[in-house]
């Protein structure tokens, strides 16, 4: 019998079971997803239309970094299949109880290199700060719009996590509200906030810091931990040491440190796990020079902590995650992060 429990997330109470038993269940349809993922694989380098030479392939660059020879190295692009639209139509009421409104938003693809690689361990880390601080100067963009609230920055690596395209790059999303799963990190931060007159996710950082069972690496002033309600196996936390609500203050002094632990965080998971899928999703606080910040209308400076969840998809959603809310993870956070601290990360 292996370790089984059910714990809930300290931030914004959601619940996963922590069943090891799981792991060995069979999984007749392995195969099946091989080959479909070796065919999403199999399309040609040629033709791809973020490598360099392609530009007119995508739409016209909105913004980008180039070397000294006055080639791009990172460069952002409108999404030319978005999930929101720049001009909302009038949208006709359906009665109660639906609801319904214009999708308005940006999004936008950041390409991070001209060549044709597929993941960031692939970049060197003078190349991986830039992109780091490429998503930062984004949010610093839509920050200035005065109708955005809040942008996303996520990636999608691999077939499993919903990548269309194998050439390295990620995704902002800019909207004109807070998504709910934002609003709900930033009540579960300030209530703790309201009742202890300090950060949540500095005093987690500070508890896991001093147990040590989850913590995976740390580089700078940053921590790489695994986090305690993971809903997949190793899913892991990157967190700044210093309070930090928003994104957009990360410096050109840390950003070398972020990059390097990062990398060598996916390092390990490739090691570990062959054939890598992952999602990679910046939470970070609303902007709050447009309108009220948080949901309630307060300043979320105090109490919320900008930083990053690494979700390798190596399990799929199923009837109880589907009917319950509740995910089932088969591997213990407390191991994951043995296994990932036991792979040996040099250079």
């Amino acid at each position: 019998m292996q370790f089984s429990e059910l714990r809930i997330d300290p931030i914004v109470g959601r619940q996963v079971f922590i069943a090891e038993d799981r792991a060995g269940r069979p999984n007749d349809f392995l195969k099946l997803e091989q080959s479909e993922r070796a065919a999403v694989d199999a399309v040609a380098v040629v033709g791809c239309p973020f490598c360099a030479g392609h530009e007119k392939q995508t739409p016209e660059t909105s913004y980008a970094v180039h070397d000294a020879r006055g080639d791009w190295q990172v460069r952002v692009v409108p999404n030319k299949f978005p999930a929101v639209t720049s001009h909302g139509e009038k949208v006709v009421p359906t009665g109660l109880p639906f609801k319904v409104q214009p999708a308005i938003g940006a999004q936008e693809v950041i390409i991070e290199s001209p060549r044709h690689i597929s993941d960031i361990i692939d970049l060197s880390l003078e190349e991986f700060t830039t992109v780091l601080l490429v998503f930062r100067d984004r949010l610093r963009h839509w920050a200035d719009d005065r109708v955005t609230r809040h942008a996303l920055i996520f990636k999608n690596v691999g077939y499993a996590a919903g990548a269309s395209l194998e050439h390295a790059h990620s995704q902002v999303l800019a909207l004109p509200f807070v998504p709910r799963t934002l609003g709900e990190e930033l009540q579960g931060a300030r209530r703790f906030y309201a009742d202890h007159q300090r950060c949540v996710y500095c005093q987690l950082l500070q508890e896991e810091i001093r147990q040590g069972l989850r913590v995976v690496a740390e580089e700078g002033p940053f921590v790489a931990l695994c986090a305690y309600a993971a809903r997949q196996p190793y899913e892991t936390w990157i967190l700044p040491t210093q309070h930090a609500a928003h994104y957009g203050q990360l410096s050109e002094v840390h950003a070398p440190s972020l990059a390097k632990l990062l990398q060598q965080l996916l390092f390990r998971l490739h090691a570990l796990l062959p054939r890598l899928s992952y999602n990679l999703v910046l939470h970070t606080a609303p902007f709050e020079q447009n309108g009220d910040s948080a949901p309630n209308g307060d300043a979320v400076e105090p109490y919320y902590h900008w930083h990053w969840e690494l979700i390798p998809r190596t399990t799929k959603l199923a009837g109880l995650e589907w009917g319950t809310g509740m995910h089932v993870n088969p591997m213990a956070p407390e191991r994951a992060a043995a296994g990932l601290r036991g792979v040996r990360c040099e250079g």
